[in-house]
């Protein structure tokens, strides 16, 4: 039953049978007989398929889903008790940020984290805020760090400190910004539209440190959080309403089930919070 219920949370989460099948490796058939393992015990309709792809939770599940979420916390405990009198396990940690999290943030927050869980196995996956959602409900992320307002259902979103966005480099025309859905790139669109600014040209880079290095070179302009302006730059303060959030994401009943990551979460906040 228990197994079940885990696979039936992770379809819940992402939305997706295959994607649940990864996170448990086992095959996609595997998952969907468990589930309807799980519809014929309840006597339930749990999901509603829509094509090959979309997926969607009836208002059984969401009952489910809560009061399951409750059942796992109990037996993940027991589990960890077990395991603790038995073996010492290695946590398996991966962090998603976006590049200018990771460029502002990590420095401080890695090595904290490794001295306070020297027996994490920890990896990071840098992508745009949107991209950092999206590896975080597929459960290929344990915690997610962006600055952009984005959310999901079941998505827990705590502000963790403020950035102010300025403007650098050489007015020639040109403007440097980053791809869309990054936080910056709808900041940039923001700011050309309140400055009444049409660029003689609009360069996407998906590469945080070439924008740098290109407006360095006196290639063109850009909007970049002030933590990460050069000293040799001078920069334009855009305003307080420039002023943006950083955050730190992670799904609530992975902290709820899993007393390691809890611990995790906590401390990336204690590390990180202004």
């Amino acid at each position: 039953m228990f197994a079940y219920l885990e696979a039936f949370r992770l379809v819940y989460e992402t939305r997706s049978f295959s994607a649940a099948a990864t996170q448990l490796f086992v095959t996609q058939p595997t998952v969907s007989h468990q589930i309807k393992q799980l519809e014929a015990q309840l006597q339930v309709k749990l999901f509603d398929r829509r094509g090959n792809r979309e997926v969607r939770p009836t208002a059984a599940a969401k009952i489910l889903y809560t009061e399951s979420t409750r059942l796992l916390t109990d037996w993940h405990r027991t589990e960890r008790k077990l395991t603790a009198a038995t073996q010492q396990k290695t946590l398996a940690l991966t962090i998603g940020a976006s590049q200018t999290t990771a460029l502002t943030l990590l420095p401080t927050l890695l090595p904290a984290l490794k001295a306070q869980f020297p027996q994490a196995a920890l990896r990071v996956k840098m992508a745009n805020s949107e991209q950092v959602l999206k590896e975080l409900k597929a459960h290929q992320i344990q915690f997610g760090l962006i600055e952009k307002p984005v959310t999901a259902d079941d998505v827990e979103r705590v502000s963790l400190a403020k950035d102010q966005l300025v403007c650098v480099g050489q007015p020639t025309g040109v403007w440097l910004t980053r791809e869309r859905g990054s936080g910056t790139f709808q900041y940039t669109q923001n700011y050309l539209k309140e400055a009444g600014i049409i660029p003689q040209q609009l360069i996407e880079i998906d590469n945080l440190n070439l924008i740098l290095s290109l407006v360095q070179q006196g290639m063109g302009q850009t909007v970049v959080s002030q933590r990460l302006v050069p000293t040799t730059l001078p920069f334009q303060p855009l305003g307080a309403h420039f002023e943006r959030d950083f955050y730190l994401v992670y799904f609530k009943a992975d902290v709820l089930l899993n007393a390691e990551l809890a611990a995790v979460g906590h401390q990336i906040q204690l590390i990180l919070t202004d």
